[in-house]
């Protein structure tokens, strides 16, 4: 591989702005690794590392997130780091600090969590991300263990070394990059990649009270002592309702942790989604799920299920900073809260509150609607809930609380029970 190779990829990333485990995955299977690792690294810590190198990108950290796109695909300075990145890889930082997220950014979490624990979430949220998998039910004996093939496949070359979950029995966590997506195991279904804290907010939806004691007052506070969850669930809802869907990763886990009994509805507005859904579920080979695209205006063709699931499950369109390991690109593309929009949707205060009143309508008297988002501001996690109550009095807040980002992505769920 040319030492060049990371300075082109940031170049397209530039001119591109598409999200950077996205780019990263249309790269060559050779490529892949070292880059998403080097490159990964320095969006997520860019001043931290050019610092380490003796860089200065630019005289101030508010200066440099001020950039825009077309003067951050020519920054000498930038071009410079990621060359010295390429051949000094072992010096890069594991973690970086507040110089290395948006000004604006370090103010929201200051305003809602304090100073304090803002830098802990800079340092937190610069590391690098772990490849966390969650295995299928049928990727377990009689005896409920993992298939010897598959434990043989774990302890392969090329692979790194992996462990148990902390808080999913059903996931195997990888420190940092694994190409694990190259062989007959995925192809066949026997897993897919998702992180352990969404693998907990499905379960969350499924049985609350099993993650409630697990949650925190805010985001950021290490885990108490380990969560084993259940390879299977003994009794499940009998219809469940995935309203924002997106590819399907909750709905899979759903589906699976439900043993592929009752009915899983997975709806979104983008065909896209829907399409990629769609393959991941035939992959999986799951039977209960049916996956459905929704126009975004007009009639949802919704009405005749009002009242009628056991559990909605709401993990809606957000900021997305609980998941800035995975996406560190958001660090520029990101607005303020309040101008901030969705792919030409509308501002995302606006857009939760129209998913919240939408859904909500679907669940049944003493049914459950789950709220999550994977962010850790005030405004989209705890006040949105509190809004949402005001102004439906059949609703009661059951549990609420975040979960990383500490070994996990940073997620705020919340379980509101339904009145008649």
């Amino acid at each position: 591989m040319k030492p060049t190779l990371l300075n082109e990829v940031f170049a397209a990333f530039c001119e591109s702005r598409t999200h950077f485990d996205s780019m990263i995955s249309k790269l060559d299977p050779s490529k892949k690794s070292k880059v998403a690792t080097l490159l990964g690294a320095f969006l997520r810590r860019p001043l931290t590392i050019a610092s380490t190198f003796k860089i200065r990108l630019e005289p101030t950290p508010e200066e440099f997130w001020s950039l825009s796109f077309i003067r951050l695909k020519k920054h000498d300075g930038i071009h410079a780091t990621l060359r010295d990145l390429w051949v000094r890889w072992e010096d890069i930082p594991s973690e970086g600090g507040i110089e290395d997220f948006p000004p604006a950014m370090i103010a929201e979490w200051t305003r809602d969590w304090g100073e304090d624990h803002a830098k802990k979430m800079a340092r937190l949220l610069s590391q690098d991300p772990l490849t966390v998998i969650r295995f299928h039910r049928r990727a377990y004996g009689s005896d409920g263990r993992l298939l010897p093939e598959l434990e043989e496949w774990l302890g392969s070359p090329g692979l790194p070394k992996s462990r148990t979950g902390n808080h999913s029995a059903r996931a195997r966590v990888f420190r940092g990059f694994a190409s694990v997506q190259k062989n007959d195991w995925f192809k066949n279904g026997y897993f897919e990649i998702q992180d352990e804290g969404s693998q907990i907010m499905s379960l969350y939806s499924l049985l609350p009270e099993s993650v409630r004691p697990h949650l925190r007052d805010r985001p950021g506070v290490e885990r108490g002592s380990a969560l084993a969850l259940p390879v299977d669930l003994q009794s499940a809802p009998v219809e469940v309702v995935d309203a924002c869907a997106g590819a399907g990763g909750k709905t899979l886990a759903l589906s699976d942790l439900m043993g592929g009994k009752g009915r899983v509805f997975a709806y979104d507005v983008f065909e896209m989604k829907i399409r990629n859904l769609k393959q991941r579920v035939d992959r999986a080979g799951e039977r209960n799920v049916q996956a459905k695209l929704l126009p975004r205006t007009g009639d949802s063709g919704l009405a005749p299920f009002e009242r009628k699931s056991d559990v909605v499950l709401i993990d809606a369109p957000c900021s997305g900073t609980g998941v800035l390991r995975r996406n560190p690109d958001t660090k520029w593309n990101r607005k303020p809260l309040e101008l901030a929009k969705i792919e030409g949707s509308l501002p995302i205060g606006e857009l939760q509150e129209s998913v919240l009143e939408t859904y909500s309508r679907l669940v049944k008297p003493g049914g459950r609607l789950v709220y999550g988002v994977c962010t850790q501001n005030r405004a989209e996690s705890t006040d949105r809930v509190a809004k949402f109550l005001e102004k439906h009095p059949r609703f009661t807040l059951d549990s609420s609380g975040f979960i990383g980002p500490f070994d996990t992505d940073g997620f705020f769920m919340a379980t509101l029970r339904a009145g008649e």
